[in-house]
């Protein structure tokens, strides 16, 4: 392996310096296929397109980079094109697998699913590279949505080549499509029974177990992969949350601290350790790791919106606010968040004008729940905007009819727009059917008739 990865280098960068130069040099076909798969994994495409051009005028009857060239002609979307190349290829490579394969490739292109699956079926009978073609296979039932089937050739795939983790991913995916997580589960032990070092497929397994809330063996799966692979950053993120949730913080923050040594600071990370910290009653050592979320990725609306409810808990309602404001300049459409805005500035500043408006936000958004609604009726009145209230409040008594305490409300908005009888009449039904609201009415909006 390392004596492909030096050749290959070394061929790029004689493409490269070629490039630099302006001038022609040559390169033989293994060379040329080096190159121009290089760049397309590196989303380099036009220069593997130069690099092709340059191969088939040196090597013009090289099957291998025709394909490639056709492969790039359907990237390109230029089908027409490719269809004329693959049918010249299919006249003269008759019983070659990889151009039913690319012919496969331009009719999932066309959205003409079954008839990929047909000719990647007619590829297997010409390789003996049957797993990423049954993968392939796999993939085009997927985009059919046709999971069972995709499912039978992602297992096929990964039996035939265990060391295949985005078709076992693809096949766990198909399980949980299924809703078949005891069949999931079942192979997974089978895959590990062969495979006792793989630490994918531990990882996997602990995933399942915790979605079926078996706590212990998730932790327990994740133990195995990280000692498969103690450089495995999700096992130990995915065992420091398991550990979170069953209350055990100081080892979830132990291994949620190994993972910022394995790779890249990550805002989720710190916001994580910052909650166990706040749960351990550690204030001082929760902000901090609060802080270095927000530092290390400014723009992650739950790192803001935790540090608001954070101050908003130890009643510091200034900072609080100043930090549900933050979250809104990053989220402007999220309804939460203008109700955590009004509800501080209601509950908290008494800033009635601003919490009205927090709440019609938080409604225009989509928060249609009652608190929200009620809440928000209730400060129209408190501000007087009796006409803005009662078809609010009308809507609320049509789609919660069983809240009788609105009847209240109904003859609040009418009394506050002078249609005495109507509010008289809503009164009446309010004191018939819940007498106790009677005095919350009179004392919070000095309302009595």
């Amino acid at each position: 392996m390392f004596l492909e990865d030096n050749e290959e280098n070394y061929a790029v960068s004689k493409f490269e310096l070629m490039l630099r130069e302006n001038n022609t040099l040559f390169f033989d076909v293994d060379e040329f296929e080096d190159i121009v798969e290089y760049y397309i994994e590196n989303g380099r495409t036009h220069k593997a397109k130069r690099a092709l051009e340059l191969g088939l005028s040196q090597h013009p009857t090289a099957v291998s980079l025709k394909l490639l060239y056709a492969e790039q002609l359907v990237f390109e979307d230029q089908l027409n094109e490719a269809t004329q190349l693959l049918e010249e290829l299919t006249h003269t490579e008759p019983l070659n697998a990889e151009v039913y394969v690319q012919k496969a490739n331009l009719y999932s292109k066309l959205n003409k699913h079954r008839r990929a699956i047909e000719l990647l079926e007619y590829a297997i009978t010409l390789t003996d590279d049957v797993p990423s073609i049954f993968a392939l296979i796999g993939m085009e039932y997927l985009l059919i949505d046709e999971y069972a089937n995709a499912r039978t050739y992602f297992r096929k795939s990964v039996e035939k080549d265990p060391q295949d983790y985005t078709s076992l991913q693809q096949l766990l995916y198909c399980y949980e499509v299924l809703d078949e997580t005891q069949e999931a589960m079942s192979f997974l032990n089978d895959y590990l029974d062969q495979n006792p070092y793989c630490e994918v497929a531990w990882y996997y397994l602990g995933r399942l177990y915790l979605s079926e809330n078996d706590s212990k063996n998730a932790i327990r799966c994740f133990d195995f992969a990280i000692v498969s692979d103690d450089t495995f950053t999700g096992a130990y993120f995915e065992k420091a949350r398991v550990l979170e949730t069953i209350g055990d913080y100081e080892r979830a923050i132990e291994n949620y601290k190994i993972t910022l040594t394995l790779d890249d600071p990550s805002a989720l990370v710190y916001l994580h350790i910052g909650r166990c910290y706040e749960k351990m009653l550690n204030d001082e050592k929760a902000e901090i790791y609060y802080f270095k979320a927000t530092h290390e990725d400014p723009q992650l609306d739950k790192a803001w919106i935790t540090l608001a409810d954070f101050y908003y808990l130890r009643r510091n309602h200034t900072k609080a606010l100043k930090y549900i404001q933050k979250v809104l300049t990053l989220e402007p459409n999220e309804p939460y968040y203008w109700r955590r805005y009004a509800e501080i500035n209601y509950f908290q500043l008494h800033n009635l004008e601003e919490a009205e408006y927090g709440y019609r936000k938080a409604v225009q958004n989509g928060d249609y729940s009652y608190t929200a609604l009620i809440d928000w009726v209730d400060l129209m009145f408190l501000t007087r905007q009796y006409g803005d209230a009662l078809p609010i409040i009308i809507d609320i008594v049509d789609i919660f009819p069983y809240e009788l305490c609105n009847y209240y409300r109904l003859a609040l908005a009418y009394h506050g727009l002078g249609k005495e009888e109507l509010a008289y009449k809503y009164y009446q039904l309010g004191v018939q059917q819940v007498p106790e609201w009677q005095s919350f009415f009179e004392s919070k909006f000095n309302f009595k008739m």
